[in-house]
């Protein structure tokens, strides 16, 4: 699971805050994915074997946050945070990205639906 994020995103914390630490939720997020945070306001700048011009914009991407949001904006045409995409093994897709919404409901949903996609896929 992509948690795309950022430091200064009020949303994002709400959602930590409000959501991810309800039981059903921490459970899940715990026991059935492996998450990765992407940080798209970070501003470690990486060293410049690994700077990249992007496609999207044209701008050479310098700080680990640029390059996190230009892969958010160009592999699933969003720039808004939170964003949360559950990806299989081969990069594709297990169910329609989730972005803010503190109902629980929808979120465990959003988690088991991805799973049982994920246990279709095997």
């Amino acid at each position: 699971m992509i948690d795309f994020t950022g430091h200064g995103c009020v949303n994002c914390r709400k959602m930590e805050e409000n959501v991810w630490v309800d039981p059903s939720v921490l459970n899940r997020l715990k026991n059935d994915f492996v998450m990765a945070a992407l940080y798209i306001d970070e501003r470690l700048e990486l060293p410049e074997s690994e700077w990249y011009t992007s496609e999207y914009d044209g701008k050479v991407k310098k700080t680990l946050g640029k390059q996190n949001a230009d892969f958010q904006i160009t592999e699933f045409n969003n720039n808004a945070q939170p964003y949360y995409v559950i990806l299989d093994h081969n990069g594709e897709l297990l169910a329609k990205p989730h972005s803010y919404d503190t109902d629980i409901s929808n979120f465990v949903e959003f988690l088991d639906g991805a799973k049982k996609e994920f246990e279709k896929r095997k």
